[in-house]
C-alpha cells in the first residue's frame, strides 16, 4: 500500500523555468491535498487534480512528472487504477526530465497498484525499481516504506529469508527503528519478534507526522507480524486501529483482508461469534478471488466450530469452485523469476548499472563533442567556400568588365575614324585655316582624353557624356565634309552636372546614326537629346536617314556595327554587379510617302555622382 509520506518528500524541486507564482500555486494543492488526505479522500483528489491539471498548462516536463506522480497516489488510493497508470506511464516515458525522486516515487505508485491488485510479480519490479531512483536520490523515506512493501510481500508469498533481507533494510533506514532495535536481527522461526520491533519503531518515528495511511499501514503489517506470533489479542488491537484509520480516511484498499484477519485471530481463539461477524464483513466488501477463497475456507471453520455444520457445508462448496477456478500456477513461476533474478543480482546490479550509465553518458559526451566539431568543421568550410567563391564571382565581374572596356575603346577608337579625322584636320593646316584647325585639333583631343578617362569610369556626369558626343559629332562632320548638321540638346530640367550614366553607352549609337542613317545623303540632321523622365534619364539619338528595314543588308550592318553583343554583355554586367537596369529601345520608319528616320532611346536610372 502507498505510504501518504510520500505527500512531504520531493518538496521542493528546481523550476526555474517558470514563475513562482505557478509553482506556489501547485505546491498549495499539494499541501491542500496532504491536509485532507487523512479524513476527506475526495478532498485530497480534488485538490491533487487542481495541481497536476494546472502544471498541464505550464507545459513543463519535470513539473507535470511531479504533480502527476502525486495525483496518481491518491488515484490508486480510491480504486482507480487506469487513470492512475495512464500518469505514471507519462512519468516514465519521460523518465529523462524528471528528478531521481520523482521517479521512485513512480514506482513505487507502480508497485502499490499492483499490489492491492494482488499481481504481486509485477509489485516486486516496481518496488525494486523505486529503490534504485530512491538510492540515488538519497530518499531514506522513500528507501524505507520500499524495503518495507518488499518485506510484506515477500512475506505474504511464503519468502521468509527474503521478507526478512527487506524487513532487515527498511530498519536500516529508519533512524528511530535503530536505536531502539541494534542488535543483530535474525530472520527465522523468530523473526516476527524481530518484525514487531520494527514496526513498533516506525510507529514511533511518525508519532509527529498525521500519517495517518502509513500509521494504517504499518499497523497492518504489525498485526500480519502479531498473527505469526500467535499473540491474538495484539493482533486484533493492530488490525482494529488500521480498520478505523481506512474508515476515518474513506480508503478501501486492504480493509477487507484486514478484516479476515481479525476475524482469524479471533477464530483461533475460539471467539466464533466475533470471528463470523468479521468474516461475513470481509466477505461483502472483499473481490479478489484469492481472498474470497480464504475468507470461505475460514467460514467453514468457524460454522463448524460453532456446530452449524449445513452451513459450514455451504461455505466449504464456494471455496472448493473458488479453489477449482484459480490459476496460481502461472503466477508462482513468475514470482519464482523475479526472485531468482533478484537473488543473483542484487550485489551487482548496482555496479552494472553505474558502469552502463557512466559508459552511456561518456559516450554522448563523445558523440556530442564529435558532433560539434564537426559542425564547426563544416561551418568553417562552407564560409571558406562562400568566400572564394564570391572572390572568384568579383574576378570574373572585373575580367569580363575589362574586357567589355577593351571592345568598347577599340571600337570608339575606330582606326579608319582616326585617320579621316587627322586627315581632316591637316587639310585645314594645309590650308592655312588656323581657326577650323585648331578647332578641330580641340576637339579631337578633347574627345580623346574624355574616351580614355571614361574607359576606366562605371559611371559619369550626363554633361561629360554630352560634351564627348558634341566632340565626336563635330569630329565626324569634318571626316564627312560636312554632309550632316547635328544638335546636342540637354533638358533644362534635367541636373546634368551631378546626374550620372554609364559611359560609352551613347557613342556606337551616334555612330551608328551617322553610318547607316545620314552617310550617303544630303540635309542629314542628327539630334541627340538628354531628358529627365521622371525616376529615369532618357537618351535619344535621332537621325532623318532611310531607317534600318530599307534592306535586310542595312539590318545586318546595324546589327554589326552597335555591337549588339557588347551593348547586351554590358547591360547584363550593370545588372548584375551594380543592380543598375539599363533598357534599349529601337524605332525605325521607313514609309516611301511618309516619315523616315531611326530613334534609338537610351533609359537609364537616375543615379547621382
Amino acid at each position: 500500500m502507498k505510504n501518504s509520506v510520500c505527500v512531504f518528500f520531493v518538496c521542493s524541486l528546481a523550476l526555474s523555468v517558470f514563475g513562482q507564482s505557478d509553482t506556489a500555486l501547485i505546491e498549495n494543492y499539494l499541501e491542500q491535498a496532504s491536509l485532507h488526505s487523512t479524513q476527506h479522500q475526495d478532498s485530497a483528489l480534488y485538490y491533487s487534480n487542481k495541481a497536476y491539471q494546472h502544471a498541464r498548462t505550464t507545459k513543463d516536463t519535470a513539473l507535470m512528472g511531479r504533480a502527476a506522480y502525486y495525483h496518481s497516489y491518491y488515484l490508486i488510493t480510491n480504486g482507480n487504477y487506469a487513470e492512475a497508470e495512464n500518469l505514471l506511464n507519462f512519468n516514465r516515458s519521460h523518465a529523462h526530465a524528471l528528478s531521481d525522486a520523482v521517479l521512485g516515487g513512480t514506482y513505487y505508485n507502480y508497485g502499490t497498484r499492483y499490489y492491492l491488485d494482488e499481481v504481486y510479480d509485477k509489485a516486486l519490479e516496481n518496488y525494486l525499481l523505486s529503490l534504485r531512483y530512491y538510492k540515488e536520490a538519497e530518499n531514506k523515506r522513500g528507501l524505507m516504506t520500499a524495503n518495507l512493501q518488499l518485506g510484506v510481500v515477500y512475506s505474504k508469498l511464503g519468502k521468509t529469508e527474503l521478507a526478512g533481507y527487506f524487513y532487515d533494510q527498511s530498519l536500516q533506514y529508519s533512524e528511530k527503528a535503530k536505536k531502539k532495535h541494534t542488535q543483530t536481527i535474525s530472520y527465522g522461526k523468530e523473526s516476527s519478534v524481530n518484525k514487531i520491533a520494527v514496526s513498533i519503531a516506525m510507529l514511533q518515528e511518525l508519532d509527529q507526522e498525521p500519517n495517518n495511511r502509513i500509521k494504517a499501514n504499518i499497523l497492518y503489517n504489525l498485526g500480519l507480524s502479531y498473527l505469526e506470533n500467535e499473540q491474538w489479542e495484539d493482533a486484533i488491537a493492530s488490525f482494529k486501529k488500521s480498520v478505523d484509520l481506512k474508515r476515518q480516511m474513506g480508503v478501501a484498499d486492504l480493509l477487507d483482508q484486514n478484516l479476515f484477519y481479525i476475524g482469524q485471530a479471533y477464530l483461533e481463539q475460539g471467539e466464533t461469534a466475533s470471528a463470523i461477524d468479521y468474516l461475513l464483513q470481509a466477505r461483502t466488501i472483499s473481490e479478489k478471488r484469492g481472498r474470497r477463497a480464504a475468507i470461505e475456507l475460514a467460514l467453514q471453520r468457524a460454522y463448524e466450530q460453532k456446530g452449524d455444520y449445513q452451513t459450514a457445508l455451504q461455505f466449504a462448496k464456494r471455496y472448493g469452485q473458488l479453489k477449482d477456478s484459480l490459476n496460481a500456477l502461472q503466477e508462482n513461476d513468475r514470482i519464482a523469476e523475479i526472485t531468482s533474478q533478484f537473488e543473483t543480482e542484487k550485489q551487482a546490479a548496482e555496479i552494472a548499472l553505474l558502469e552502463s550509465e557512466n559508459s552511456l553518458q561518456a559516450s554522448k559526451l563523445a558523440n556530442q563533442k564529435t558532433l560539434l566539431w564537426a559542425s564547426i568543421i563544416g561551418v568553417v568550410l562552407l564560409l571558406i567556400a562562400l568566400f572564394f567563391g564570391y572572390k572568384r564571382y568579383q574576378t570574373k565581374q572585373k575580367l569580363q568588365f575589362s574586357e567589355l572596356t577593351r571592345k568598347l575603346l577599340q571600337m570608339q577608337l575606330n582606326p579608319h575614324f582616326l585617320f579621316n579625322a587627322l586627315n581632316g584636320i591637316q587639310y585645314f593646316i594645309k590650308q592655312n585655316d588656323t581657326q577650323k584647325s585648331s578647332k578641330y585639333i580641340r576637339n579631337f583631343s578633347g574627345l580623346m582624353r574624355n574616351i580614355l578617362e571614361n574607359s576606366v569610369e562605371k559611371f559619369i556626369s550626363v554633361e561629360e557624356d554630352a560634351e564627348t558626343i558634341t566632340d565626336f559629332l563635330a569630329l565626324q562632320q569634318l571626316v564627312h565634309n560636312n554632309s550632316f548638321s547635328y544638335r546636342v540638346q540637354i533638358d533644362e530640367s534635367l541636373d546634368a552636372e551631378n546626374l550620372s550614366i554609364p559611359p560609352m553607352f551613347t557613342q556606337p549609337f551616334v555612330e551608328n546614326a551617322i553610318i547607316h542613317g545620314v552617310q550617303h545623303m544630303e540635309n542629314g540632321e542628327i539630334t541627340v537629346q538628354y531628358q529627365d523622365s521622371g525616376s529615369t534619364i532618357s537618351v535619344a539619338i535621332k537621325d532623318n536617314g532611310k531607317g534600318v528595314a530599307a534592306t535586310s543588308q542595312n539590318a545586318n550592318s546595324l546589327h554589326k556595327s552597335m555591337g549588339t553583343s557588347i551593348t547586351k554583355q554590358r547591360m547584363e554586367n550593370l545588372l548584375k554587379s551594380e543592380n543598375y537596369p539599363v533598357t534599349l529601345e529601337v524605332i525605325s520608319k521607313n514609309e516611301p510617302h511618309g516619315p523616315q528616320g531611326t530613334t534609338v532611346m537610351l533609359t537609364f536610372l537616375k543615379k547621382y555622382l
